[in-house]
């Protein structure tokens, strides 16, 4: 698997990102390989599971064969998925309310205040723009990464570009993120690969 496209640059703190893929391309892979190798370098991972339960997320990473259990006290998650489905949640963080995006951001700007810089995961932007709006949760988005940018966290996204309005595709694509991966239909081939603002030495 291609490193530039599941690490980070050492410099933490800065940067935003986005695993932009067409609907039926899993992006997964590629996200969970780098939660992991920030959890072998010592840094604290953050999952917004909104698609999927925490535990199932746990499964996945072990079906993947990344053993992630030596890392539990660094890999925190927030739970946008059980409430929904009116389901107990063990997790710290909960989002009480998935729908409303107010509560939403209430959460998240809390976790940031508290926690160590760490790498914030977003396991499925498009469920969270499904439930919330799109106009609703671009702005959002736009507080999350300006408060991730103030506390020192880094933040990924998984996106989907389902038939959404042509304002909101061309937004995620070139307004809000500091690096924009673009996964292909085809066996998830990289179509391309910006990192806009991110110097060519963070790059290698």
């Amino acid at each position: 698997m291609n490193n530039r496209i599941t690490e980070f640059p050492d410099k933490a703190g800065e940067k935003s990102l986005v695993y932009y893929t067409q609907p039926g391309v899993e992006a997964e892979n590629y996200s969970m390989r780098m939660i992991y190798d920030s959890l072998r370098n010592g840094r604290t991972c953050v999952f917004v599971a909104s698609s999927t339960s925490p535990a199932s997320i746990k499964d996945q990473f072990r079906e993947s064969g990344l053993d992630i259990s030596p890392y539990y006290n660094r890999f925190i998650f927030v739970d946008a998925y059980n409430p929904l489905i009116l389901a107990h949640s063990k997790e710290k963080y909960v989002i009480s309310n998935p729908d409303d995006i107010i509560d939403f951001s209430k959460t998240m700007i809390n976790l940031m205040k508290e926690l160590p810089s760490s790498i914030i995961h977003f396991g499925s932007l498009s469920t969270v723009m499904d439930l919330c709006g799109e106009e609703e949760t671009i702005e959002a988005v736009r507080i999350w990464n300006r408060m991730a940018k103030l506390y020192g966290h880094d933040i990924v996204y998984n996106f989907t570009a389902w038939p959404y309005s042509r304002k909101t595709l061309t937004t995620i694509q070139k307004e809000l993120f500091t690096a924009v991966i673009s996964i292909g239909s085809i066996a998830g081939t990289l179509l391309s690969y910006q990192r806009s603002g991110f110097p060519r030495s963070d790059c290698s």
